[in-house]
C-alpha cells in the first residue's frame, strides 16, 4: 500500500514564516520592555524617597509611574528619575502622595466640623496624626469637637491644641 504524499503548499509556507517572524519580534519587544522596567525600577529603588513609586512599560520606550510617595518633590523626583534612564522617552505619572491623601482627609473632617458649628477650628492632617486648632467658647466644645474628628477618623492620634476663650457674658 502506497502512502499518501504530504505537501505543504507555498503560501502555507509563508504564513508558517511570517507567522515565526512575528512571534519573535513580540517576544523581543516583550524581553525589551520587561527589562526597561527591570532599569527603571532599580533606578526608582536607588532613592529612598521613592520606595512607593513603582512602574510598568506600556509602549516601546513608554513607562508608567504609580504607587505613593511622600509629597510633590518626590513625585517630580521620581519622573526625573524615571526619565533618565536609557531607553525611556515617555513617562506617564499616576504617581499619588501622602500628603494629598492628607489634604482629601483634611477636607473631610473640615466639612464634619463646619457641619457641627466649629467655624472657628482648623485641622492639619500628617500621617496617622490629626492637630485641631482655632478656639471654642468652653471645654465641652473643646472636647465635642474631637469627638467629631474622631468619628471621621477614630484610628488616628487627636492633638487637641483648641483654644478655650469664654464668650461674652452679654
Amino acid at each position: 500500500m502506497r502512502q499518501p504524499e504530504f505537501r505543504i503548499s507555498p503560501s502555507f509556507a509563508v504564513a508558517v514564516a511570517m507567522l515565526a517572524v512575528i512571534v519573535t519580534a513580540s517576544l523581543a519587544r516583550a524581553d525589551a520592555a520587561v527589562a526597561l522596567m527591570k532599569r527603571v525600577n532599580a533606578a526608582l529603588r536607588g532613592n529612598d524617597r521613592l520606595n512607593g513609586a513603582k512602574v510598568y512599560t506600556v509602549a516601546p520606550g513608554v513607562v508608567v509611574l504609580y504607587g505613593t510617595v511622600f509629597d510633590d518633590k518626590d513625585r517630580t523626583l521620581a519622573e526625573r528619575v524615571a526619565g533618565g534612564v536609557p531607553g525611556v522617552n515617555q513617562v506617564v505619572d499616576n504617581l499619588r502622595t501622602k500628603t494629598g491623601k492628607w489634604f482629601t482627609e483634611e477636607e473631610r473632617i473640615n466639612a464634619q466640623l463646619q457641619m457641627n458649628g466649629f467655624d472657628d477650628v482648623q485641622v492639619r492632617v500628617v500621617g496617622p496624626e490629626i492637630y485641631l486648632s482655632g478656639q471654642v467658647t468652653g471645654q465641652s466644645e473643646k472636647y465635642r469637637a474631637a469627638n467629631v474628628v474622631s468619628s471621621v477618623y477614630p484610628n488616628k492620634q487627636i492633638n487637641n491644641m483648641i483654644w478655650v476663650r469664654p464668650g461674652s457674658v452679654f
